[in-house]
């Protein structure tokens, strides 16, 4: 079922969120990059899904203060570009069939019509494009840590800035890292390389995150703040 736009008043404001209806037991509510979403089961009345917001409001408003909005790409007519490594960078959208592609003055890509998918085009491109960037400082990284991975995949991920698959060595990292400074990006590749030590999130494995980066939280704030 798609999503529906709700909204309920609170202190003379109006608070809106999403709302799906599924087969499940329970009302979860989830933030998103500042969104509200809420999942409820069939049966369940405004009243209840309204309570449930009402009773996090202070949680959810903390989330949604913290979360900035940051202009990652942009098409239109008379500016489209891409954030990369947090720098703007130009790109021709042009009505021929071209292949995406990397001048001096920026990128090319076809027009397709469609944001969405100029978007998932655009991000395609960009995994390919700068696979060996990622590769590079991954390998660095894992130098530096003393491990190994056998493989790195660059995907285009909704709800993750990376994965580790301990038993396969295997790492992935989101596309959309690509719009933050290196910085940024070493944090969750530090992340991911420390998971092939520890699988879970234990004081372990922080404190390995912490010994390569003592300053892990900055970098980690800055994308929870922007939001995938």
């Amino acid at each position: 079922m798609s999503l529906i736009k709700k909204q309920l008043h609170y202190k003379g404001g109006i608070i809106e969120y999403n709302l799906k209806f599924g087969d499940q037991k329970n009302i979860i509510l989830k933030v998103k990059a500042g969104v509200i979403f809420i999942s409820a089961p069939y049966h369940a009345q405004d009243w209840e899904i309204n309570n449930l917001i009402y009773k996090n409001i202070s949680k959810i408003l903390i989330v949604q203060n913290t979360f900035e909005t940051i202009q990652k790409f942009s098409f239109s007519e008379q500016d489209s570009f891409v954030k990369i490594f947090d720098k703007k960078v130009s790109i021709k959208i042009i009505p021929e069939n071209i292949h995406a592609t990397a001048k001096k003055d920026g990128f090319y890509m076809k027009d397709y019509g469609d944001k969405t998918i100029q978007s998932q085009k655009m991000y395609n491109f960009l995994a390919k494009y700068y696979y060996n960037w990622f590769n590079k400082r991954l390998s660095q990284w894992a130098q530096t840590m003393n491990l190994e991975y056998k493989n790195l995949s660059i995907q285009n991920m909704k709800t993750r800035w990376g994965v580790c698959y301990p038993e396969r060595e295997k790492i992935i990292l989101n596309t959309k890292l690509i719009h933050f400074e290196p910085e940024v990006i070493d944090y969750v590749i530090v992340h991911e390389l420390s998971h092939l030590l520890h699988k879970n999130h234990s004081k372990d494995f922080w404190k390995n995150v912490e010994n390569y980066l003592p300053d892990y939280k900055e970098r980690s704030s800055v994308l929870k703040k922007s939001g995938i």
